[in-house]
């Protein structure tokens, strides 16, 4: 077997290199080149990669029409129109309805737009609406009232009020419909309302008479010192028509 001994590594040939001192030069020159762009390069074949569209945000070829902006926005507003009318009615609309039942003060129309669910802030806004139409009139309306319950049922001053803040009229509408109400008036009816009330008392003493009387005319809106005289007329008046006197204590 033979035997070979490998000269020390100092002793050992070093292999030749090729001379590179150009390489930095040729670097250089190649990082002068510039690219074609491929915006250009397909501009000049004429046609656009899909690549590029999806870069430039066009459709995409796998995009259904209805992922594009102009259908997606008219998708949404159809949702919203379909919610409008799954809502229901709006609050000027619901006031409108009810105004033409009957007619309202601004009081009652508040509270029973917002009875029927509206926010009270829409309610507010339809109320004002209607008053700017001329839908709502609290002044008018407590006149119209006020009238009716004087002529057709011979109410007083006091039970007017109380009726008209009922229907939740402003103070300033009670105080100027009760205004236009005669006082002349108001007296005549205290005293034929405890005439007529007497004469179904006939049977009573004077004392219980006189007592469920001026309950009666209390419960009308009439106290104090006319309602008193009026039914101590009343009573008198109903004794004398029955020949007891002044001084009878039972109207037979």
């Amino acid at each position: 077997m033979a035997v070979r001994f490998l000269p020390p590594p100092e002793e050992r040939p070093q292999p030749q290199r090729e001379d590179r001192g150009d390489l930095a030069e040729v670097i250089e020159f190649r990082s002068r080149l510039r690219r074609p762009e491929p915006a250009a390069a397909d501009a000049g074949t004429g046609h656009e990669s899909a690549d590029d569209r999806d870069s430039a945000g066009g459709p995409r070829a796998d995009e259904s029409a209805d992922s594009t902006p102009v259908a997606q926005g008219a998708g949404a507003v159809l949702s919203r129109v379909a919610e409008d009318d799954e809502a229901g009615p709006s609050a000027y609309e619901s006031a409108v309805k009810l105004l033409a039942r009957k007619p309202l003060s601004t009081g009652e129309l508040q509270r029973a737009l917002v009875a029927a669910g509206h926010p009270e802030i829409d309610a507010e806004e339809a109320v004002a609406t209607c008053v700017d139409s001329l839908y709502l009139d609290d002044a008018d309306l407590a006149t119209a009232v006020a009238t009716k319950l004087r002529e057709a049922k011979g109410e007083s001053k006091a039970r007017i009020r109380q009726k008209l803040r009922e229907r939740h009229l402003p103070d300033a509408a009670i105080e100027s419909a009760l205004s236009e109400l005669d006082d002349d008036e108001e007296l005549e009816l205290l005293r034929q309302t405890a005439s007529d009330r007497a004469r179904r008392m006939a049977g009573l003493d004077r004392q219980t008479a006189e007592r469920r009387l001026l309950g009666f005319l209390a419960r009308r809106g009439w106290s104090g010192e006319r309602a008193t005289r009026a039914a101590k007329d009343a009573l008198d008046g109903v004794a004398r028509g029955a020949g007891g006197g002044r001084g009878s204590v039972r109207f037979q």
